[in-house]
């Protein structure tokens, strides 16, 4: 039989072929690297891993303490990234890592404690994507009927979905990682995925294992570094956007203070710096910056009135940025250019009629600023508008949504080969050759695959209960059970083996096919379910919101698992972190993304939100039969075309629903990444590689590298808790009375407590730090904490 080869897979080598048939082949030697994904060297660390994982793999909860305690916070400030700019992407990981090397952890402790990270932040991803658009669709004018909202949320309401979600997210997110046990030894022994990207992963963990490195020293000054980039991110961000300055009852950022007083009244700074974005020459009125240029019949040649180009002051894109490299980051950008550049200035010129729900009607886009004004001066103010604007929320959005869903759907139906398989694969994985669960006196070596179907009808009753408590029909309530055992199985499965494939998981796509599955079934069949729209609305949103919650973990642990076979851990301890991570993670991570989704569909703080804005736009697509079905149709087209050219369909769709002000400093910090790479980290890598050789310089590479992603953890970190507690703030700003709300003594007060906030969790962190001994101690110390 001949060696199976693939893309990513290739034959095991003599040396490392040599070194098994030996024993002789270990944990992080030079003939794993050598042979990673071979198969070979994967069923043969399976069984070394049988024999030997027990004297390494130690559970320790103290330490799986602090990784769920890292998790957990930083589930709010993913809340925040993801809602902010589509991407929920966290740095909990890298600052988990650093923080178990410089306490001089293990590989194999680090590994179990960062899983109960990643499953705590990655719990409530659902809550980031999918349930603010309830929020949406009852506060947001926008996305309003004729006749009133489409949800309305009475007393008390919001907590009860709350409830449900936040609970049903917690048993999904069990199911997620439960269901990928069924598929551990398949996908990452037999025919091992390669999960592109995890060797960077791996070698931080051989790299923690190797004291010599100065690992722990390095590991101090890493947490260092996203101390003082988080602070300076914090202190940049409270120059550009904290409304520190107070001048006749109005509040208002340093940045705008000064650009309005460096202006005219129609021209000056403001035109092209207002908000936090540098940015074409806008509307100035009154020495007032008034937005992007109005679109007028007079001054048709005006380019600026049919796009709007600009840079927004944003730490958290750049971070990302770095973290994706320009590839990626331009295939995002790309959506945006092709947005921005092209359909946008096309629909304006061509007058594009979009549907108003304020109206009713679908008017011309260039005639709909006056239209506005006539049915609601109070708030619309002018007969003139940025037209650009509105051809970008009303007509390229569309198209937008269109990509999303038909990237996603192509990605998943491009991919039928691989997961055609898969009940090959499950049948496999129930016939017994699993491998061995349990080991006479030592132990559990993986979870047994007896507890999933027991856990799959605890999961079916917990659900029906759940929805019954929420006041959801009993008979809807059994459907959906039903239809979230299936997807989390299915789509789930088919999620997991892209992400293995591809290194990205697409949740937003498989969530978009999850919504029209549970739309499809509860808006066409109400009196049979007993539902209301309204209801059947709320169960479809929250049950996709519940199923995002359980695809992500089980795109979660499968990075975890791969890791531990690698350093010998055991998968047992890897399911356990996950599970234990689920329920803090849960809780923390929603109630940050519910408080800030209210705030942005309340108007008082400013998010793109691009899924969940997706998801109230497909609502009232479905549940009215409102919106452009060509132009969904339209931009499923381009997603497929896309998803065939590049296989970045979805990103692509992401990117087109972006500004452009928000995806170019994405842009700049993935071109800033390569050339840094090129022009300073290779150039000192090749000199160390002459004097010290090809190994020493590898781990002074991951270390370099792993100094840069600290700066960007830090600009990720401190953007998010400078938003989060602005939004806070904003929230705090809305229970006063308005005469007191903004006087100049509430302008004090608040200031006064937002300070003094920020050093008070300055100096929590910096005591546990120094406590621990990251801070001012030496490696003794850190060995004596530990003893």
């Amino acid at each position: 039989m001949g060696v199976k080869k693939s893309a990513y897979r290739q034959p095991v080598t003599p040396e490392g072929l040599k070194a098994i048939e030996s024993g002789t082949l270990t944990w992080l030697d030079d003939e794993m690297y050598n042979n990673l994904n071979t198969g070979v060297l994967e069923q043969y660390l399976e069984e070394k891993n049988l024999e030997e994982a027990f004297e390494v793999s130690h559970w320790d909860t103290k330490k799986v303490m602090i990784g769920i305690g890292i998790g957990a916070i930083f589930s709010g400030v993913t809340a925040y990234i993801g809602l902010k700019l589509g991407l929920a992407i966290s740095a909990a990981w890298y600052i988990a890592y650093v923080l178990g090397m410089a306490l001089k952890w293990s590989p194999s402790e680090v590994n179990i404690a960062t899983s109960a990270t990643t499953g705590a932040t990655h719990a409530s991803t659902g809550f980031i994507f999918t349930f603010p658009a309830i929020f949406l669709l009852a506060a947001d004018p926008q996305y309003w009927l004729s006749d009133g909202p489409l949800i309305v949320l009475g007393e008390g309401e919001t907590m009860r979905l709350a409830f449900v979600g936040i609970v049903a997210s917690m048993f999904a997110g069990f199911l997620g990682v439960m269901y990928f046990i069924i598929f551990r030894r398949v996908w990452l022994v037999e025919d091992p995925l390669p999960l592109p990207g995890f060797e960077a992963t791996l070698k931080m963990l051989d790299i923690a294992s190797d004291v010599s490195t100065g690992a722990v020293e390095h590991a101090r000054e890493s947490l260092k570094t996203i101390g003082v980039w988080t602070a300076i991110t914090m202190v940049g961000l409270f120059l550009i956007e904290y409304p520190l300055v107070w001048m006749n009852g109005k509040r208002q950022a340093l940045s705008d203070y000064l650009a309005e007083m460096l202006s005219g009244d129609t021209f000056g700074l403001a035109s092209f710096y207002s908000h936090a974005k540098i940015h074409q020459p806008g509307e100035v009125v009154g020495g007032v910056a008034a937005g992007p240029a109005h679109y007028n019949p007079d001054t048709v040649f005006n380019p600026f009135m049919y796009t709007y180009v600009g840079v927004a002051l944003t730490p958290s894109m750049f971070a990302i940025g770095w973290f994706m490299k320009t590839r990626v980051a331009f295939l995002v950008n790309l959506g945006t250019i092709v947005g921005w550049f092209f359909l946008v200035p096309l629909a304006v010129a061509f007058n594009l009629p979009v549907y108003e729900g304020q109206i009713g009607a679908s008017v011309p886009l260039q005639e709909l600023p006056a239209a506005l004004h006539a049915v609601n001066p109070a708030d619309y103010p002018s007969s003139t508008g940025a037209v650009q604007m509105y051809a970008f929320a009303k007509a390229v959005r569309f198209i937008a949504i269109g990509a999303i869903v038909g990237g996603g759907i192509f990605g998943l139906l491009k991919m039928w080969k691989t997961f055609a398989n898969i009940f090959v694969d499950i049948g496999k994985a129930f016939k017994g050759d699993s491998g061995k669960e349990y080991m006479e006196g030592k132990g559990w070596y993986e979870w047994p695959l007896s507890h999933i179907p027991i856990f799959m009808l605890l999961t079916f009753g917990s659900m029906i209960v759940i929805f019954m408590l929420g006041e959801f029909p009993l008979v809807a309530s059994i459907v959906f059970s039903l239809i979230l055992l299936m997807t989390t199985f299915l789509l789930g499965a088919i999620a997991v083996r892209v992400m293995g494939e591809t290194g990205i998981e697409p949740v937003s796509g498989t969530s978009f096919i999850v919504l029209l599955m549970l739309f499809g079934v509860f808006l066409n069949f109400t009196d049979p379910l007993g539902l209301t729209t309204q209801e059947a609305v709320l169960l479809g949103l929250v049950g996709t919101t519940v199923f995002g919650s359980a695809i992500s973990m089980s795109g979660t642990v499968i990075g975890d698992y791969k890791n531990s076979l690698y350093i010998g851990n055991r998968p047992y301890h890897i399911s356990k972190g996950n599970i234990m991570g689920v329920v803090p993670g849960a809780v923390i991570g929603a109630g940050v993304a519910i408080f800030l989704a209210n705030e942005l569909a309340q108007g008082r703080i400013q998010l793109i939100a691009p899924q969940a804005n997706a998801f109230a736009t497909f609502s009232v697509i479905f549940a009215e039969g409102q919106g452009d079905l060509t132009l969904l149709l339209l931009g499923f087209l381009l997603g497929v075309f896309v998803e065939w050219a590049t296989g970045m369909g979805t990103s692509f769709g992401l990117g087109m629903y972006l500004d452009v002000p928000h995806t170019l400093p994405m842009l700049i910090g993935g071109v800033a990444r390569d050339q840094w790479e090129e022009k300073k980290l290779k150039p000192k890598i090749d000199a160390i590689k002459e004097e010290e050789g090809t190994v020493v310089a590898e781990k002074k590479r991951a270390l370099i590298l792993l100094g840069t992603f600290m700066v960007a953890a830090g600009l990720l970190t401190g953007e998010a808790f400078f938003g989060t507690e602005s939004s806070i703030l904003s929230f705090i700003d809305s229970l006063w009375d308005p005469e007191f709300g903004s006087s100049l003594t509430w302008h004090f007060v608040r200031l006064g407590g937002f300070v003094f906030l920020n050093l008070v969790i300055g100096y929590l962190i910096y005591f546990l730090f120094k406590r621990a001994g990251v801070i001012g101690g030496s490696s003794q110390d850190a060995e004596l904490v530990e003893a």
